[in-house]
């Protein structure tokens, strides 16, 4: 009798630690695939603004708050425009819309005040939307745009422009973008032609996938007001964003105490990466300010077009 009692004790002990090893290797397995997904998942970029969307007769219509400026729609804008559309008409589906007997999507934009027909997406069957389009793929973690920018500042053979002026041009006539990248900022709602640095800032992270936000409590600057500040995050990446513009008749250069406040702030509160956009010129002190502390990113107006470059939106 005691015989079959331990083998019976020993059967229960192999079988309880089988479990706690499958449960280990279970767990290790999920933590791993949750940390890839994490890292390589596709993030969902902003769809752009709709200013009206109905149904007439066999066609919807969506009319987008997108400034076309004074150039012709390029063929980028426009698939990026169809494709949400589709996607837009899609969540009204899933809210309730019948679309029985509809064919088309006919898509719009802004051309000053008046609404401008783009195209018309023709349905594969009555009612029956297509597959998300390819252009919708929406940023992957794989490109991390501020690592990239932080690339191109600490590389020493990267020099700085000669030639300070006291006057400064505004911010869009000074970076250059290619048709897709201003396609990207035309969807959320931003002119290229008419943009200033806090829609540059704000703009290309949330092309890139970012959510940007009004910054937290515990970071603030004394020398910039609330809408200057803001936090940025995308999955397990995070950071906060200060956005300082030249005023005309300042000095074009950024005043050091501002890079002190901005230290200080970043000390105090602590984030992940912290990033200072500005069109003033770099002082001295920034650099090292930037080898002390690698969370800080400083792009001055010599950085803006590799802040641009840095998102790969073309």
């Amino acid at each position: 009798m005691e015989i079959v009692l331990v083998v019976v004790a020993i059967a229960v002990i192999a079988t309880i630690v089988g479990i706690a090893v499958y449960a280990l290797r279970s767990g290790g397995q999920a933590a791993k695939q949750r940390v890839e997904s994490r890292t390589t998942a596709p993030v969902r970029r902003p769809m752009p603004p709709v200013e009206s969307f109905h149904v007439r007769g066999e066609t919807a219509s969506v009319v987008f708050s997108v400034p076309l400026g004074d150039s012709e729609a390029g063929d980028h804008l426009t698939e990026l425009l169809s494709a949400n559309a589709v996607e837009y008409v899609r969540e009204k589906v899933a809210d309730g819309l019948p679309l029985e007997g509809v064919h088309s999507i006919a898509v719009s934009a802004k051309r000053g005040d008046a609404d401008e027909l783009l195209t018309t997406v023709e349905l594969p069957g009555a009612g029956e939307l297509p597959d998300e389009a390819p252009i919708l793929s929406r940023a992957s973690l794989e490109h991390d745009p501020i690592a990239a920018v932080a690339a191109v500042v600490a590389d020493s053979s990267v020099a700085a422009p000669t030639g300070r002026s006291d006057t400064l041009d505004p911010v869009a006539t000074i970076v250059e973008l290619s048709s897709p990248t201003e396609a990207h900022l035309r969807v959320m709602g931003i002119d290229p032609a008419t943009m200033d640095l806090d829609e540059l800032a704000v703009g290309f992270l949330r092309a890139g996938g970012y959510t940007v936000e009004p910054a937290r409590s515990g970071f603030s600057m004394p020398s910039l007001g609330p809408d200057q500040v803001h936090t940025f995050s995308r999955a397990s990446d995070s950071g906060v964003l200060a956005i300082v513009p030249h005023t005309p008749g300042e000095y074009p250069e950024l005043d050091d105490k501002v890079l002190a406040e901005f230290s200080i702030a970043v000390a105090q509160a602590g984030p992940k990466r912290a990033i200072l956009v500005t069109d003033k010129f770099s002082p001295y002190a920034m650099y090292e300010r930037e080898r002390r502390d690698p969370r800080l990113v400083f792009v001055t107006r010599e950085r803006l077009q590799s802040f641009v470059d840095s998102f790969d939106l073309g």
